[in-house]
């Protein structure tokens, strides 16, 4: 897996809360372990069960086993018919999957906690009792052999695989998780059940539960639901594979518009006390805007759109990894000045600060990440599965602060270095051929008026005109502030501007170089993310207690002193160039860039890559600034705050942060005018030879969220319609037709107006015929009444949705603060789920008649 995993306590960060308990272990009769985390802090639940199998106990005759049982494992069982376990979880608003990798298979559900009992049984009969219908795994083999096509085809899947073969020629990790086309077209359910048989039994199964459980309970249920016969699993131990002596190299060329690189380096498994002092190297090498890699490659050589390290431990062995995305033509340049920054590290060492910054950025990430009930709930389950012992959980954050800059320059040169290294490339088949004060105001403070009160959460007028939402949370001290401000690329003179403005505002400021600023902000552990979408402009922070004050300080740097200095901003340019550029090879992103050029033709909602192409050379130093002195006018700004802050330190501070800023009110009415309104039909098609799935996409406008009852209607169609594997078009199109590697709906309102969007990915030779079947599907809700159960199941979904989505403190603050700044207010969270169940089966017919006529856009992207 390319992703470094962070195992560590909470308690070991910053306190413990109440409500959180120390998971507990049990071993059952039937050999099944079970780990059990109490967090009452949500609603909601996570059960996540890993099996001890993957690539790595399969063979060359039925490799791709895993994945494929995988996707047939939700075909049905011997108590629930196909599409029954789809249809049950999510109708209650069941967020729930699979990943398959090298070492393991597992299984999730996170659910609201009132329908754990129904979670655990279904989760129980899924793994112990398949059925794998014939019809279905046919369908399926269809499904997977899609996939195969569309990896071959993708940069990112090709570098990496090759890397692998590179790093693995014998060892059982050289498989490709995903299989190959010859065995995925003829492997017979036998074979397939053969493999189950071997491999899940509950003796080689770790089930974590962790959210707002009763641990007690949960066990009984996981012993009733697990209730069978210890079963001994063969486990075969592999010879590990011999290193790497002299570099090894591959080049692949693709239809595509930019360059990737992965350096790979044997690295070890994660019950290695070196994975400790790896985990620091790469993270002083590759993460963040202070790492060696972005400071010297990308921003001073600006040899690298982006560059990164990771380490990676399995449960045999280890890859250290280095990935970066290119300029063709610097693939060489890029190779040089990554191999000599770790000669660098290997020769002279690291210092003291750059191994505390890296132990800093490890523990801040990880106490952000454990916020998430999921989260938690992997972490346990990836350690028990590659390491077989918790220890590994607990202990981390213990172990990495044991680390030496004498260690990580050992484990440097022990692990690294170009003879011990694979360099993996894909290149394109072408180549183969503002003046304010930097402290806060000193102004006097004049007190807030409390608005309103609702659900904890209390509304403030600030004397300089901000709305602020205050919502307390002392559960952990994680403080998370979402800042909106009305407008957004309304208010851009030339398309692309608000976009450049939110990248650049955090690349210095008036008190902090762009390395000072990226450096007091992984100090700190302190996330602030300004971004920008048509109707607002955002600044998205997290942080924690301790530094708020910290934070405040920075944030005020970051609104009221960034420099906009000409080479960041001909860097953010050349960057955001560069990914239009790359995107140009994803097929799915042409198809939805098309359908919203024509969906809002001429407006602020319908700017995409095509026209900042045109624009971003256009726009200047003056243009950027202008943007930014505008953009935070305090009668236009929404702040909300949750988490455990005092309320009236928060009131001081943003009433100073905006004291002197200034600008015209805007008015989302006075815009109506520019989004025309779709009076015929419209297409776009675009020929991509190299593309092996069709993607259609076809759009129809809908109104903005201030019309709350349409805005309801919309939603439950939207969630009975192509939400999920219980979704209409799913097991309509997907599975009894076997027309679609990928489908569903979507729908995404804006203020002003909106789009309702049905969408497929199919084989070439089904274009048509999975046109007229989503059409068919969607024209049926104008005459067809939906029962009243299938209404509720749509209904329960959103819900269930809607609750977990309101995890954690930066979720809470974000949906808070976005309902206030669109009009709805605040209230609008108790509200949703009101309105969500006022909709009606004669509301279906009603909305579904206004909206959905001939007068669409059809957006495809095809070979020929």
């Amino acid at each position: 897996m390319m992703k470094k995993f962070l195992f560590v306590f909470m308690a070991l960060v910053i306190g413990t809360s109440v409500i959180a308990k120390e998971a507990e272990i049990f071993n059952l009769d039937n050999g099944q372990t079970v780990i059990i985390k109490e967090v009452r802090t949500n609603p909601i639940v996570t059960v996540d069960t890993w099996i001890k199998t993957g690539s790595i106990n399969e063979n060359d005759k039925n490799n791709g086993v895993s994945h494929f049982l995988e996707h047939l494992f939700f075909k049905g069982s011997t108590n629930h018919a196909p599409g029954e376990f789809d249809k049950i979880l999510e109708t209650k608003g069941a967020l729930t999957n699979a990943a398959t990798s090298k070492d393991f298979t597992h299984y999730y559900i996170t659910i609201p906690s009132n329908y754990f009992d129904l979670a655990m049984e279904l989760h129980a009969d899924m793994l112990l009792n398949p059925l794998v219908p014939r019809k279905e795994l046919e369908k399926e083999r269809k499904v997977v052999i899609e996939e195969i096509s569309k990896d071959e085809t993708t940069p990112q899947n090709v570098v990496y695989e090759n890397l692998i073969s590179m790093l693995y020629t014998t060892h059982p990790y050289r498989r490709k998780v995903i299989g190959t086309r010859d065995i995925i077209s003829t492997i017979h359910r036998d074979e397939i059940l053969n493999y189950y048989n071997s491999f899940y039994v509950p003796s080689n199964m770790v089930t974590v539960i962790v959210g707002d459980v009763d641990t007690e309970h949960a066990l009984e249920l996981v012993k009733k639901d697990f209730n069978c016969d210890y079963k001994k699993v063969s486990k075969e131990e592999f010879a590990l594979e011999k290193p790497l002596t002299a570099q090894a190299r591959k080049t692949a060329y693709l239809p595509s518009q930019s360059g990737y690189m992965l350096i790979g380096f044997r690295g070890v498994k994660i019950t290695n006390n070196d994975s400790y002092a790896l985990d620091v190297l790469s993270t002083i090498l590759g993460d963040g805007r202070s790492s060696v890699f972005y400071r010297n490659i990308k921003d001073q050589k600006q040899l690298a759109f982006s560059i990164g390290a990771s380490n990676a431990g399995f449960r045999d062995d280890g890859i250290f990894y280095v990935s970066a995305n290119f300029t063709p033509g610097n693939e060489k340049k890029l190779e040089d000045a990554i191999f000599e920054e770790i000669a660098n590290i290997q020769k002279n060492g690291v210092t003291p600060a750059q191994v505390a910054l890296a132990k800093n950025i490890i523990e801040r990430d990880t106490y952000y990440a454990r916020e998430s009930i999921s989260n938690i709930a992997q972490e346990i389950g990836y350690t028990m599965v590659t390491a077989n012992d918790i220890k590994y959980y607990k202990n981390y954050l213990e172990e990495i602060k044991k680390v030496t800059p004498e260690e990580v320059k050992r484990v440097a040169n022990k692990y690294l270095g170009v003879d011990k290294s694979a360099v993996s490339i894909v290149l394109p088949e072408t180549s183969k051929e503002v003046n304010i004060s930097s402290k806060l105001p000193t102004k006097e403070v004049q007190p807030a008026k409390l608005v309103s009160e609702n659900s904890q959460t209390k509304k403030y007028k600030l004397s300089n005109g901000v709305d602020l939402l205050i919502t307390p949370n002392d559960v952990n001290e994680i403080i998370a502030i979402s800042i909106y401000a009305k407008g957004g690329t309304f208010l851009d003179k030339i398309p692309g501007t608000s976009v450049l403005t939110a990248d650049v505002m955090m690349k210095g400021t008036r008190k902090y170089s762009p390395t000072e600023l990226a450096r007091v902000l992984e100090d700190n552990g302190i996330k602030i993310e300004p971004s920008v979408r048509a109707d607002a402009f955002s600044v998205d922070v997290l942080t924690t207690k301790p530094e708020y004050d910290k934070t405040i300080e920075i944030l005020n740097e970051v609104i009221n002193n960034a420099t906009f200095d000409d080479y960041e901003i001909e860097k953010a340019r050349t960057e955001k160039l560069s990914k239009i550029k790359r995107n140009r090879d994803i097929p799915l992103q042409v198809a939805i860039e098309n359908y919203k050029d024509l969906i809002f033709e001429g407006s602020p909602y319908s700017y995409t890559s095509k026209i900042f192409e045109k624009t971003y050379p256009k726009i200047t130093h003056k243009d950027l600034v202008d943007y930014y002195n505008q953009i935070f006018a305090p009668q236009n700004v929404v702040i909300s705050v949750n988490g455990n802050v005092d309320n009236e330190k928060v009131i001081k501070d943003f009433t100073k942060i905006f004291a002197d800023k200034k600008g015209e009110t805007f008015d989302y009415n006075m815009h109506s005018q520019e989004i025309g309104c779709i009076t015929s039909q419209k297409e776009a098609v675009k020929i991509m030879p190299e593309t092996k799935t069709d993607w259609i996409f076809i759009a129809w406008q809908t109104p903005g969220v201030l019309n709350k009852k349409d805005y309801a209607a919309l939603q439950v169609i939207d969630s009975l319609l192509g939400a999920g594997m219980s979704s209409r078009l799913f097991k309509n199109i997907r599975d009894q037709e076997g027309l679609a590697y990928q489908l569903g709906s979507s729908y995404g309102p804006n203020i002003l107006k909106g789009a309702f969007v049905v969408y497929i990915g199919t084989n070439p030779q089904n274009l048509d015929c999975a046109k007229t079947k989503l059409l068919e599907e969607v024209f049926r809700l104008k005459k067809e009444f939906v029962g009243s159960k299938e209404l509720k199941e749509a209904k329960d979904k959103l819900i269930g949705n809607y609750i977990i989505s309101l995890e954690t403190n930066l979720e809470k603050a974000s949906n808070l603060g976005w309902f206030e700044i669109t009009g709805r207010g605040y209230e609008f969270k108790d509200e949703y789920i009101k309105l969500i169940n006022s909709v009606t089966e004669s509301d279906i017919i009603e909305v579904a008649n206004k909206y959905f006529n001939n007068n669409y856009v059809y957006s495809v992207v095809k070979p020929k």
